[in-house]
């Protein structure tokens, strides 16, 4: 005879969320109400926005990351789709809402080419040559004046510009209120495409790749077919949020956008988060950002950055799995 909390588990009427997903939940509730949280502070939304556009590089990272590979050059993407964006929108007067998904697609050739000449490679090996690869359009970007201004960069760049839906007027340039929930929509929509990624059999066959590569091929799965598709897909996430972060700040030069930062930073996000998961990059940078930002920065203004490389060494030694992984393995 079936007991009731039998029958009741059978057809998933006792069932509750997990303790991850409950944080996860608490994370969304709490991005959408901040600004009515923090009474509308410019300076803690801006600090947040930064946040989440650095939770999508970190998310667009871990899509060639969950394969196994560890890309130094995604800087290479972001500095294409930032200059991408704004010589077109500086240069050719388009509208910004077209020249992101274009930059996008800018990226995504930049890509493309980048996996045909690495993607052969394995473990340190394609690490150091997609760190060498950011050279080849810094050089370009920096050297060649009449398109690019040179080392100058590029000022004044256009904000997002202003939506009219109905009767609402929403204005990106005046408002960093209308920016931050900018960005949340853009964080959560990549969020949910690659949770559908991770999910998909692209993302099944990656996981593959990465756990016994020689298994894997063994079935039927090509491993560099797949791992090209993933930094292409990659790229053109970053390129997108190499365009937002231009016109969020809306001045750029090749220095900042192809520096070592923007390549090493998500990498960071993903292992003290957890490179195989698909929320744990974004949790580290929407944790560890504002932390440097509120206090190690007014603390040690020289040297803040030391809180990067010091949560990276904590998680390797004591959190392989990362930040979520140990969440999950602790809850399940």
């Amino acid at each position: 005879m079936i007991n009731s909390k039998t029958k009741n588990s059978r057809y998933g009427l006792n069932k509750r969320l997990k303790p991850d997903k409950v944080i996860l939940l608490i994370t969304l509730f709490l991005l959408l109400l901040l600004p009515v949280l923090v009474r509308h502070n410019d300076y803690i939304l801006q600090v947040f926005t930064h946040a989440l556009l650095l939770a999508t590089l970190a998310l667009a990272w871990n899509i060639l990351g969950v394969s196994g590979s560890i890309s130094l050059g995604h800087a290479a993407f972001f500095g294409a789709g930032a200059y991408a964006s704004a010589l077109l929108s500086l240069d050719l007067g388009l509208s910004v809402w077209l020249t992101i998904p274009l930059a996008g697609f800018i990226a995504t050739g930049l890509g493309l080419i980048m996996g045909l000449i690495c993607i052969r490679l394995r473990g340190a090996y394609f690490a150091l040559a997609t760190l060498a690869f950011i050279e080849v359009p810094r050089v370009i970007t920096d050297n060649w004046d009449e398109l690019t201004r040179g080392s100058m960069g590029l000022v004044g760049l256009p904000g997002f510009p202003s939506l009219h839906l109905g009767p609402w007027h929403i204005d990106f340039c005046s408002s960093i209120t209308a920016s931050y929930y900018l960005m949340v929509i853009y964080f959560l929509v990549l969020l949910g495409l690659v949770g559908f990624i991770f999910r998909s059999n692209l993302g099944l066959a990656l996981e593959a790749i990465r756990e016994e590569e020689v298994a894997a091929e063994a079935v039927g799965i090509q491993a560099n077919s797949f791992r090209l598709l993933s930094m292409i897909l990659s790229a053109f996430f970053t390129g997108i949020s190499g365009a937002c972060y231009a016109h969020l700040i809306r001045y750029i030069n090749p220095g900042l956008v192809y520096g070592l930062h923007f390549s090493a930073i998500p990498m960071i996000f993903a292992i003290c988060g957890g490179r195989f998961t698909i929320t744990g990059p974004a949790l580290a940078a929407l944790i560890i950002y504002p932390l440097d930002q509120f206090i190690f920065h007014p603390l040690i203004p020289a040297g803040h950055e030391f809180l990067y490389g010091a949560a990276l060494i904590f998680a390797v030694l004591f959190m392989p799995a990362g930040l979520w992984g140990r969440l999950h393995r602790t809850t399940n």
